[in-house]
């Protein structure tokens, strides 16, 4: 290597290394899969040059890919003390915290890396990953457009950017994307694994499910297509597939952060697999493992979560001065209640209006207001909301924002919008203040109904940690219906009470009152909601696609005998 050659590569942030040979081979050992090999080979480099940078990180690459990941961590962390300049070792540690599911501590780290070092790709597509998983999709396609420019041919990085159009509604294009890197990549399943998702999102059930069981067939031992193939009514499992995976989930995970997600996705998948049979006695065990593994992993503070409903009741009694003069160019339609309440058979009916644009769940206000969640509101943020509120200057900029962002999803110069976050049940005072020419509808079902729906489904990361206890998820409901009754009381004109059950029992006369309630005129295809062909992005993604059935109305009393602490917190 020459003196230019060196510059340029200092420049680039790399260093040459004084055993370059040795480690080139080590590392082509390790992209070899021979592990014991280059294990040898970078221990040996660090005898002859303990604490070294490349080395280290090197070998913590190694340990991550043989599964010892707190070996890899700890080799990361070294490499990080031995040149804390260099970006490439936070960026190794982020994606070990991704895969442990400490979503906030790879933040950090990756945040570090892309501080040391904006334009290093690995990082770029890590913080758009990161940010697909933590469901922010503003910042995931930020990241994700950044890492394109740098790198437009790079799979991977045209993988995260589809999946971030996904997040922003572009799912068209995404599916668009996820196609050519399949045809250009046909071995590498974890493209055709999102592009079954896709197609199953926009409605094409019939493409997924083939690439499905395609690849189960393949391989039946990789286990985001087994978790597909055996939700599906129609495929069977074999007594191998199935022991394959009961013992994946009775395996000792020496609390592998990884291992335990993955013992989750399985007991939900059994869970499900077994009800599709009506083997409930099984199926009920798997929901029970399954929700105590998640219940297990965060504790959920009850108290923040009644001092943030008393907040919020506190500060609306009180009137707020604050006028809206000017009507914007779209009307909202929010559709809120408990998730699993029907808020998303709500959407998709009204979505099938030729005038209504369905824009799926937004969280918009929750983060226009700086709440950021719905649940678990710490009381330093709660406390800075209620100041807020009556600050004219904020509210006048929530809204413009708000209508801004909802105008960006607007399609075919529709003048209605849906947002159907379900938790903007907790922001009905301030839409009324604020929007005061949206529509608000709220959805609500039988309270047993809606709890065990709540209980048996496996909701993304810790969103809804209240959901996986019996007892918990009981009193949340209760503590929602407080809540509740307090809007339906100071605005009970201005709310469309939406009841699952009567809406399946008596579809045409309901679905008329909900567009009439929006000012909307009827139109026959609003009964035919599943032939709507729209991105649907929630668990209910089955059911929509569907016409209305009665089989969700009392689905838990086969369950009974497991669900009794729910039945008595809720009777």
């Amino acid at each position: 290597m020459n003196r230019h050659q060196r510059r340029k590569q200092k420049k680039e942030g790399q260093v040459h290394h004084p055993f370059q040979q040795e480690l080139q081979a080590a590392i082509k050992n390790h992209v070899g899969k021979n592990y014991e090999i280059a294990e040898k080979e970078y221990k040996k480099l660090l005898n002859k040059i303990p604490n070294d940078y490349e080395t280290i990180r090197h070998l913590g690459i190694l340990y991550f890919d043989t599964q010892r990941i707190e070996e890899a961590y700890n080799c990361f962390q070294s490499a990080i003390t031995s040149n804390p300049t260099r970006c490439e070792a936070f960026n190794n540690l982020g994606f070990v915290h991704i895969k442990n599911g400490n979503l906030d501590l790879a933040e950090k780290c990756l945040k570090k890396s892309y501080e040391i070092n904006p334009k290093y790709v690995p990082t770029l597509n890590n913080l758009a990953g990161l940010y697909i998983d933590k469901q922010i999709p503003n910042t995931a396609i930020k990241y994700a457009k950044a890492v394109l420019l740098l790198d437009p041919e790079n799979p991977i990085s045209n993988n995260q950017y589809a999946k971030a159009l996904i997040l922003n509604g572009g799912l068209e294009e995404a599916i668009k994307i996820f196609e050519k890197l399949c045809a250009e990549h046909p071995l590498t399943r974890d493209f055709l694994m999102n592009l079954a998702t896709a197609y199953r999102e926009n409605g094409e059930m019939e493409k997924a499910n083939k690439i499905i069981r395609e690849e189960f067939e393949k391989d039946f031992k990789y286990l985001d297509f087994f978790i597909l193939y055996a939700a599906n009514k129609s495929n069977k499992l074999s007594s191998e597939q199935i022991n394959y995976y009961e013992s994946m989930i009775e395996k000792d995970s020496d609390n592998d952060r990884s291992a335990i997600k993955n013992k989750i996705k399985l007991c939900e998948t059994f869970y499900l697999y077994y009800q599709n049979i009506e083997n409930f006695e099984k199926s009920a065990k798997y929901l029970l493992k399954m929700n105590q593994i998640q219940f297990d992993l965060k504790k959920f503070d009850m108290k923040l979560e009644e001092n943030f409903f008393n907040a919020i009741k506190s500060a609306f009694s009180k009137e707020i001065d604050f006028k809206v003069n000017k009507v914007g160019k779209v009307i909202p339609i929010f559709i809120c209640g408990m998730p699993r309440s029907g808020t998303t058979l709500c959407e998709q009916i009204l979505s099938s209006h030729s005038n209504v644009t369905g824009a799926g769940e937004l969280n918009f206000l929750a983060d226009l207001t700086g709440i950021g969640t719905s649940v678990q509101v710490e009381n330093e943020v709660i406390d800075k909301f209620e100041k807020n509120i009556s600050d004219k200057d904020f509210l006048i900029n929530v809204r413009k924002n708000y209508m801004n962002k909802l105008l960006d999803l607007r399609e075919n110069k529709n003048q209605f919008i849906c947002d159907k976050m379900p938790h903007n049940f907790v922001f009905i005072g301030l839409i009324q203040t604020i929007l005061p020419e949206a529509k608000i509808i709220y959805c609500k079902r039988d309270p047993i109904d809606n709890c065990f729906s709540l209980y048996a489904h496996k909701f993304i990361e810790m969103s809804h940690q209240y959901s996986y206890d019996q007892k918990t998820v009981a009193q949340y409901y209760k503590l929602h219906v407080k809540l509740m009754d307090f809007w339906i009381q100071k605005y009970q004109n201005d709310i469309y009470i939406l009841d699952n059950e009567t809406l399946i029992n008596n579809q045409e006369k309901v679905s008329r009152d909900i567009l009439s309630f929006c000012g909307l005129d009827w139109e026959e295809q609003c009964l035919e909601f599943y032939k709507t062909k729209r991105q649907v992005r929630t668990a209910s993604i089955d059911q929509v696609r569907k016409p209305l059935n009665n089989k969700s109305i009392g689905a838990w009393k086969k369950y009974k005998s497991s669900l009794n602490e729910l039945v008595k917190q809720i009777k």
